[in-house]
């Protein structure tokens, strides 16, 4: 198993993200496609990794570097390889290849399927931060936040640098 940076110039792999990003997330909660890869070309901070098990690509994860911290935006393993352990193996690799603490949100624990996701970063070790009130902005002009949860993993406390955290959260990755 390996993570790797996403090669623009393989059709292959853009191809594999795309339908793998849109299938996976909302509307609500994925910016578009082309923006996507724009900043991925454009901002050096922004980066789109592909899971490879066995040169077969079995997921993705975007990810910020905000200087203090990684902000993990989207990850999505492609649905024949669920419930197979890639997730995890995919984030122990991310995990291992970072020296900061990692954030990210998750929507709010309503449903069976958010639960889940929940449990799942918890086992890695992630911690769930469910004092802390925060929304996703919209990636689309006018469009509604969304009420999420963050968890992090590493050396951070959010409730005590929340408002940093948010605003480096919605400055870079939300241009808010």
């Amino acid at each position: 198993m390996e993570i790797r940076k996403l090669n623009i110039s393989n059709e292959q792999e853009i191809t594999f993200i795309e339908n793998l990003y849109i299938e996976s997330f909302p509307l609500s909660e994925r910016r578009p496609v082309d923006e996507m890869l724009d900043l991925y070309k454009n901002d050096s901070s922004f980066i789109i990794s592909n899971a490879i098990n066995e040169n077969q690509p079995v997921g993705f994860l975007t990810h910020w570097d905000l200087n203090k911290f990684i902000f993990a935006e989207h990850f999505a393993i492609s649905p024949q390889f669920r419930n197979g352990g890639f997730g995890q193996k995919v984030m122990d690799l991310f995990i291992a290849q970072t020296n900061k603490p990692i954030v990210l949100e998750v929507e709010l624990p309503t449903t069976i399927l958010s639960e889940r996701r929940i449990g799942f970063y918890q086992r890695i070790g992630f911690r769930l931060w469910e004092e802390v009130q925060y929304q996703q902005p919209s990636y689309y002009k006018g469009g509604n936040a969304i009420p999420m949860k963050l968890m992090s993993y590493g050396n951070i406390n959010i409730e005590k640098d929340i408002k940093d955290i948010r605003n480096d959260i919605y400055s870079r990755v939300y241009k808010y």
